[in-house]
């Protein structure tokens, strides 16, 4: 479904409850009741009719990024009612306000839900926008549906984008916000509204990750890599679950980004920046998994120092060391000739039909993995256990005979 209509604009809704429900079985919170809060405006007119009404308005957005911008007019009495985010806002009697951390598409189609208009999903990048929007003003069914939109279109290089911009909204990645604005937590309905909105960009981000780790090599190869800052790419390359056709893929990507990283910094292409910008990074790489003629291209990448460089071919070709091998070195050569696990790292969570890919689906950590069955524990007297052990007690019978026999 690429159009979403608000539920609190359907008739049946009342005291601020959509009558329909979210499609994980989750009642979803909403804020208002339209029609209450808009009698004030004009009885006589409908609420889908005040979007874009620039006679009734009394404040003004100019929403958009990076100079992007656009002016968009809104109603006071409206907008207040539909988040604790947007009510902070219009606390200001400025008749303009500024809202310049929102791409202008997905503040238009936020507005656009507020105010029962047909909201939009038909693109990855409007989706995307629009998620940002409607997580940073709390507004769960639109972030919801947003989710389930992106992860029908979810591939190599979607998953990348996703990853990118979900960073620093999702709870369980490295670099979220602490918290989000003050005034947004203020009241329990706001702070679920937050959990509600945070649970679904965990979620495609768990899928996210997936994807990638299936489509290793797409990701790898594809240019949109070489756009990621350190914290987007070590959230991929470090992950054990890639599953790269070769390691030299891998280690191919990290030299394109790290070259690309020196250009954006005005560094020279030397192979002592491009090592530092890349920093543990460079050791991800499976090296000794290589073969030979794939070892030796991915050791004149450069990403590791001279002596390092040196163990790998040593211990490649089985002959001794140059150089005393302490205990970390060790380690990191065992890790280099470990084979990277078979199996995925969690099961997807069900967004769309394209994550339904097992009958049941447990959502699960953040991509962490598989915990191991846990042998069941016995709590029998012992004296049963005894027992119940038949061939505990032939051996025993059989050594008794033979005392017997030799006596």
């Amino acid at each position: 479904m690429t159009v979403v209509t608000n539920p609190a604009c359907t008739e049946g809704s009342t005291d601020g409850q959509s009558s329909e429900a979210s499609t994980s079985g989750t009642q979803l919170p909403l804020s208002f009741d339209y029609h209450r809060y808009t009698k004030g405006i004009n009885p006589d007119e409908d609420i889908c009719k005040l979007y874009d009404d620039e006679k009734q308005s009394d404040i003004t957005f100019v929403a958009g990024i990076n100079g992007d911008t656009i002016r968009v007019p809104g109603h006071r009495r409206v907008l207040a009612a539909t988040s604790p985010v947007f009510a902070a806002l219009l606390t200001t009697k400025a008749d303009v306000i500024i809202v310049d951390y929102i791409d202008r598409r997905g503040f238009e189609q936020l507005l656009r839900y507020y105010y029962c208009e047909p909201t939009s999903l038909t693109t990855v990048g409007t989706a995307r926008v629009t998620l940002d929007a409607a997580y940073k003003f709390l507004c769960p069914h639109l972030t919801e549906r947003c989710a389930r939109r992106l992860d029908e279109m979810l591939d190599a290089s979607v998953a990348l984008e996703i990853l990118r911009d979900l960073r620093f909204l999702c709870a369980r990645l490295p670099g979220a916000a602490s918290a989000p604005p003050l005034p947004a937590l203020e009241s329990d309905a706001a702070a679920r509204s937050l959990s509600l909105c945070a649970m679904w960009c965990d979620s495609l981000a768990h899928n996210a990750l997936l994807v990638i780790d299936e489509n290793a090599d797409a990701a790898l190869t594809h240019e949109k890599l070489e756009d990621l800052t350190y914290e987007d790419l070590a959230l991929i390359v470090k992950r054990d679950t890639l599953r790269v056709s070769s390691e030299l893929i891998l280690a191919e990507a990290l030299a394109r980004w790290s070259t690309a990283a020196c250009k954006r910094t005005k560094r020279e292409l030397t192979s002592g920046n491009k090592r530092s910008t890349l920093g543990e990074l460079a050791y991800c790489p499976r090296y000794l998994l290589l073969a030979r003629e794939e070892l030796d291209r991915a050791l004149a990448l450069e990403l590791l120092e001279p002596i390092e460089r040196t163990l790998v071919l040593a211990r490649a070709r089985k002959l001794s060391a140059p150089v005393p091998v302490g205990a970390e070195q060790e380690g990191m050569l065992r890790r280099w000739a470990q084979p990277r696990p078979t199996e995925p790292a969690a099961a997807p969570v069900f967004l769309s039909p394209r994550s339904e890919t097992i009958e049941e689906v447990q959502p699960s950590k953040l991509c962490g993995r598989r915990p191991k069955k846990l042998k069941q524990p016995c709590f029998e007297p012992e004296d049963n256990r005894n027992k119940s052990n038949c061939c505990s007690d032939c051996f025993h019978g059989f050594i008794h005979a033979l005392v017997c026999l030799f006596d």
